[in-house]
């Protein structure tokens, strides 16, 4: 039950609405407990020979108008403690999508996001069931059933004494099936996890999946996950299942007794024969606060054991911390200093940035370049505080970037990632989602700058065509344009440029940079990229190896070294030359 500690701010906002819903229910068990006793007051009448119309017809009238009163307040408990737990449902799904949304790079390279959408689906709708009709089982097992005994004892101590023979049995099995039940609820959702992700992975991926007529295959290890899936549910049914059943077992062997003992009870004249039909009522409310026992631990389990998978994402914390960030001046110049960066990615053995030493002067164009895998990107990525520095240190306009409040930093930046990402939507909306108060006359101009404007009017209702899930629709060349033009509407003092052109080819990428020559003025713009040919119009050149920053200097004082970046750059040049001979001698057989 510590688990559901972390609900106690919801409880504790909603308290009024909680009151009247428990108050509601109460008083529909008070008035469903008064009940037998008017057919107490009749059959007694009945059996004395002393019922008239008028009596009968009152009796009557009395169970209609507890019955009434039980709709009303019904009513009322349903809204309160049903809505409650749905406000409940809503408050920690959103707490949790929030909490998401300050997690760090690091922990999402470990998620996935089938387990993610089971967390936010799922499990939270087993705390929704806990807080609703949980509570509603509690309450009733609590209430009613000691209302109950209560009403029993006071007809006849002893038998109520033999009606309550088996119900230690119940306690004791309830007990026991109780933690049995909260592992293989664990199992459930674990499955459960795993058959999301399998789904979301196969919809993802059905492009490849059909390419190469995986079709039949992907089917199969769908019904294997689904199979375990609902193999873990039957195991789960099968603890659960036994509960009502056994309270049905232990109800009826009470009623058996009642019906000996009280009977003979009766013919002695001990108890009235309307005390024996009242006392078996009683006993039939009973059976409801016993199955509702299995319910509550069937509902209590599911809940406890959802809320222990989302609180181990709640309480992961944001690696990144800007709270005592003491800066909050806005950064204007773009300078950017690091000292003995070092960087190593979580799992990996060696490091992605190693001691870097560096220095870029406010509104300099500067190039990173660099084999696969140098470090690059991870540079990039630094810079904003998508990842946060363990060794050494990253300073922007002469403070540590770790001294600027996260939003503050951000804001300074316009990043165009490597891995583009479209959201299914116009392009208009894709292209304004960094900016969405951008007029008209701005994203025409980022659009164009991008090399992207002729083809968005190409389309059929241009800006405003719904592009596919993750721009599906779309090359990957216009991809990437598209999330540049998407950078471009933000007048930030950084411009960063992730290797954000590898699916345009030279020429294209090449014009994209002479359009953006405007973009760059008075800002700060890093390009990082494994094309050496558009480096000749940086102003200074990073080459980094290995995580290490191996030469540095403006393209033709790195030819004139004969390092690593000249022989990257001749490299390329024999390769593009190559290509283009192989390009002529097939366009001549042809």
């Amino acid at each position: 039950m510590t688990h559901y500690r972390i609900l106690l701010p919801y409880f504790r906002q909603n308290l009024g609405l909680i009151a009247i819903g428990v108050a509601s229910l109460l008083l529909v068990d008070c008035l469903q407990l008064l009940i037998p006793r008017i057919i107490k007051l009749a059959v007694d009448d009945l059996t004395l020979y002393q019922a008239t119309s008028t009596k009968l017809l009152l009796y009557a009238g009395m169970v209609l108008a507890l019955a009434l009163g039980i709709v009303v307040f019904r009513f009322v408990w349903r809204r309160c403690l049903f809505g409650h737990s749905r406000q409940i449902e809503e408050a920690l799904r959103n707490r949790l999508f929030a909490h998401l949304q300050t997690l760090p790079f690091s922990y999402f390279d470990r998620a996935n996001t089938g387990d993610l959408m089971a967390h936010a689906t799922n499990d939270i709708q087993a705390v929704q069931l806990a807080t609703g009709m949980g509570l509603v089982a509690l309450t009733d097992t609590l209430v009613l059933g000691t209302a109950a005994v209560g009403f029993m004892l006071y007809i006849n101590l002893h038998l109520t004494l033999i009606a309550l023979l088996p119900m230690p049995f119940i306690a004791l099995f309830a007990r026991t099936i109780s933690k049995i039940f909260y592992e293989r609820f664990q199992k459930v959702q674990a499955s459960f996890s795993r058959l999301t992700e399998r789904a979301r992975e196969n919809l993802a991926g059905i492009r490849a999946i059909k390419a190469y007529t995986q079709e039949e295959a992907e089917a199969s290890r769908f019904d294997k996950t689904g199979r375990e899936y609902v193999a873990e549910n039957l195991g789960m049914v099968k603890i659960g299942g036994l509960f009502g059943p056994m309270s049905l077992l232990f109800t009826n062997l009470s009623m058996a007794l009642v019906l000996v003992i009280g009977g003979k009870l009766t013919i002695l004249n001990t108890i009235s024969t309307g005390d024996f039909v009242a006392f078996n009522s009683y006993l039939l409310i009973l059976s409801w606060p016993m199955m509702a026992l299995g319910w509550m631990i069937n509902l209590f389990q599911r809940g406890s054991a959802s809320l222990g998978r989302l609180r181990r994402i709640l309480d992961t914390p944001a690696e990144i911390d800007d709270k005592s960030a003491p800066i909050e001046q806005p950064i204007t110049q773009g300078a950017i200093e690091g000292r003995g960066i070092s960087f190593t990615y979580l799992g990996s053995t060696s490091p992605a940035l190693d001691d870097v030493h560096l220095r870029i002067k406010p509104g300099q164009v500067v190039g990173i370049v660099g084999r696969t895998g140098a470090g690059k990107s991870t540079f990039c990525q630094l810079l904003p505080r998508l990842y946060d520095i363990p060794h050494g240190k990253l300073f922007l306009d002469g403070e540590e970037i770790h001294r600027y409040p996260l939003q503050e930093l951000r804001r300074a930046m316009a990043v165009v990632p490597q891995d583009p990402f479209v959201f299914a939507d116009t392009v208009l909306a894709n292209i304004c989602f960094s900016n969405p108060q951008a007029s008209q006359e701005e994203i025409t101009k980022a659009a164009e700058a991008a090399y992207l404007l002729d083809e968005i009017l190409a389309l059929p209702q241009q800006f405003d065509t719904i592009l596919g899930e993750r721009g599906v629709t779309l090359s990957g060349g216009q991809k990437q344009r598209l999330t540049l033009a998407r950078a471009l509407l933000l007048p930030t003092p950084l411009l960063i440029l992730d290797d954000c052109f590898s699916s345009v080819d030279l020429e294209t990428e090449l014009a994209i940079l002479n359009n953006l020559n405007r973009y760059f003025e008075n800002r700060t713009t890093i390009i990082a990229s494994h094309r050496l040919e558009i480096m000749r119009t940086a102003e200074v050149v990073f080459v980094f190896d290995q995580g290490r920053l191996q030469e540095q200097g403006n393209h033709d004082q790195l030819m004139a070294q004969n390092g690593l970046y000249a022989a990257l750059y001749r490299r390329q040049k024999l390769e593009e030359e190559l290509f283009e001979e192989a390009r002529i001698e097939s366009e001549a057989r042809d």
